[in-house]
C-alpha cells in the first residue's frame, strides 16, 4: 500500500495519544514513528483523533476550546510530515460522533473524510427544522430541543470547517528541501567548470557517447565514485566510469552536481531543478495540471489533488478560471491568486521523456549514493509528475524505496483516467502494475499481447 499497515506495536502509545488529543505526548513521540503509516482502527494520524474530537473523549472532554486543541495537534503532526492528501489504502474503520456515525471504507484521504463529515452534518442541520414527519408543527418543547440540536450541529460543522482549513494549509505547504540563494556570478563560474571538458580528468562513458567531469567533485559528492576512482581498478587507473544510462541522463546528473540546475534543453520541458514555478497565463481551451494540491474556489469547494488535469472552460472579467477537471462532475473556479498551483500540461511525449530522463538521473544518484542530489531529483519528479511520465517515475520509486515519489505517483493514478485505462489495458510493466494494485485493486490488468519477433 501507500503506507505500511500496522497494529499494536512499539508505537501504539503514540496512536493512543493522537486519538486522545494529547499533544504533549505526541510531541514526545520518537522520530522513528512514521506519520505516513496506517492503523487498522484509527486510519491515518489525521483521522485518528476525529472520534475523540466529536465524541468528547480523552483530552477533548476537558478542553473548552476544542478547535484550538485540534489546530495545535494538527500543527505538530504537520511538522512531522503528515499529509491530508495521502491515500489511506483499503480503509475500514468507524468514527462515532455525538450526532452521526461514519463508516470509512475503501481508498480515501483524510481530507476526503473530513469533507464528507462536514457535508453530512451540514445536511443534518436541515432535518426536522421544527416539524415532524407529517409536516405538522411540533410542540414548543420539542421544537426547542430541535433548535438546540441544530445549534450543536452548527458548532460541529464550524469545527470541521476549521479542520478542513488546517488540512488545506498542510496540502498547500511547500514540501521542498532546504535551499540557498546563490549569486548568478557564482553559478556562472560553476557553469564554466561544467563546460570545460579539457580540464576534466574523468570520462563517464554511456552507450551513446561520453561526458567528462572533475574527479575532485565526483569524489566529494559520491562515496561510491570516491572508492572507484581511488582504487586500482579500471575506474581508478584510467579515470573511466562506464554506465548504462544515456549521455542525456549523465549530463542531467552532472549539471545538477555542478550548478544546482538542469541543463538548458531540459528546462524547455519544465522549470529548473529548484525554485518555484511562475503562474501560467491561462486561456480558454488550455489543458492544465495541478502542480500543488489546493481547495477549489467554488462555493462548494473540493480538493484538487496534485496531478489532476483539466480544461479551462472560461475566464471571467478579473481573470479567474472556470475549469472542468477530469473525474469531477461540477466545473470548479480557481482564482488568479492560485494559478501558481497550476501549470500548463506539456505536449504528449515531452513529459514522458522528461520524466524518464529525470528518473534515470535519480537512479544514478541513488546507485552512487549521492544522497543530496537524489533528494533533489526525487522532489523534482514528484513535483512534475504526469500521466505520461508516471511509469518511469513509479518504477524508480519502487526500485529505490522512494516513499515520497511513490505517494505522488499513486495520488495521481487515483485521479487519472488515462493511467487507469492504461493499467486496465495492460500497458505497464510488472513493477508498475503491481504498485498500481494498491489503487485499482488486486485483480490485475489484462496481460500484454504477445508480439512475434
Amino acid at each position: 500500500g501507500v503506507s505500511d499497515v500496522v497494529g499494536a506495536g512499539p508505537h501504539e502509545w503514540v496512536w493512543s495519544a493522537i486519538a486522545a488529543g494529547d499533544q504533549n505526548v505526541v510531541c514526545a513521540a520518537p522520530e522513528s514513528f512514521d506519520v505516513d503509516s496506517v492503523h487498522p482502527e484509527y486510519g491515518s494520524v489525521l483521522t485518528a483523533f476525529l472520534q475523540g474530537l466529536f465524541n468528547l473523549e480523552g483530552r477533548w472532554s476537558t478542553e473548552a476550546n476544542r478547535s484550538q486543541r485540534m489546530k495545535t495537534l494538527v500543527d505538530e503532526l504537520g511538522r512531522r510530515g503528515a499529509r491530508p492528501d495521502l491515500l489511506i489504502p483499503c480503509a475500514n474503520f468507524k468514527i462515532k460522533g455525538l450526532y452521526k456515525d461514519w463508516r470509512v471504507s475503501g481508498d480515501v484521504t483524510p481530507m476526503q473524510v473530513v469533507i464528507q463529515m462536514r457535508n453530512d452534518l451540514t445536511n443534518l442541520r436541515f432535518e426536522g427544522g421544527g416539524r415532524d414527519s407529517e409536516s405538522q408543527p411540533l410542540d414548543l418543547t420539542e421544537d426547542a430541543e430541535v433548535n438546540v440540536l441544530n445549534d450543536a450541529a452548527d458548532a460541529e460543522v464550524k469545527i470541521l470547517d476549521d479542520v478542513i482549513d488546517k488540512y488545506a494549509g498542510l496540502v498547500a505547504a511547500p514540501r521542498s528541501i532546504p535551499r540557498s540563494l546563490v549569486p548568478d556570478a557564482v553559478v556562472s563560474v560553476w557553469e564554466r567548470c561544467f563546460q570545460d571538458a579539457d580540464e576534466a580528468d574523468v570520462e563517464i562513458v554511456s552507450p551513446d557517447g561520453s561526458s567528462r567531469a572533475h574527479s575532485l567533485l565526483l569524489s566529494k559528492a559520491s562515496p561510491v565514485l570516491d572508492a572507484m576512482l581511488s582504487s586500482s581498478m579500471l575506474e581508478g587507473t584510467r579515470r573511466t566510469v562506464r554506465i548504462d544510462e544515456t549521455v542525456r541522463i549523465a549530463r542531467i546528473f552532472l549539471a545538477l552536481l555542478y550548478t544546482g540546475c538542469l541543463p538548458s534543453d531540459d528546462e524547455a520541458n519544465g522549470d529548473g531543478a529548484g525554485g518555484a514555478a511562475a503562474a501560467p497565463t491561462l486561456q480558454e481551451g488550455h489543458r492544465v495540471v495541478v502542480a500543488t494540491s489546493l481547495m477549489s474556489n467554488s462555493s462548494k469547494s473540493v480538493l484538487l489533488p496534485t496531478g489532476l488535469e483539466g480544461t479551462v472552460c472560461t475566464l471571467d472579467k478579473v481573470g479567474d478560471a472556470f475549469i472542468r477537471f477530469d473525474g469531477i462532475s461540477a466545473r470548479q473556479w480557481v482564482t488568479r491568486r492560485n494559478f501558481w498551483r497550476l501549470r500548463l500540461a506539456p505536449a504528449d511525449g515531452e513529459r514522458g521523456q522528461f520524466a524518464q530522463d529525470i528518473a534515470g538521473a535519480f537512479a544514478l544518484a541513488r546507485r552512487w549514493q549521492a544522497d543530496g542530489l537524489a533528494e533533489v531529483l526525487e522532489e523534482r519528479l514528484a513535483r512534475s509528475i504526469s500521466a505520461d511520465g508516471l511509469p518511469p517515475a513509479l518504477e524508480a520509486a519502487e526500485l529505490h524505496c522512494a516513499q515520497r515519489l511513490r505517494s505522488a505517483c499513486l495520488a495521481l493514478a487515483r485521479n487519472s483516467k488515462q493511467v487507469r485505462d492504461a493499467y486496465n489495458a495492460g500497458e505497464f510493466g510488472p513493477i508498475v502494475s503491481q504498485a498500481l494494485e494498491t489503487v485499482y485493486g488486486a485483480n490485475g490488468p489484462r496481460k500484454r499481447k504477445r508480439e512475434l519477433v
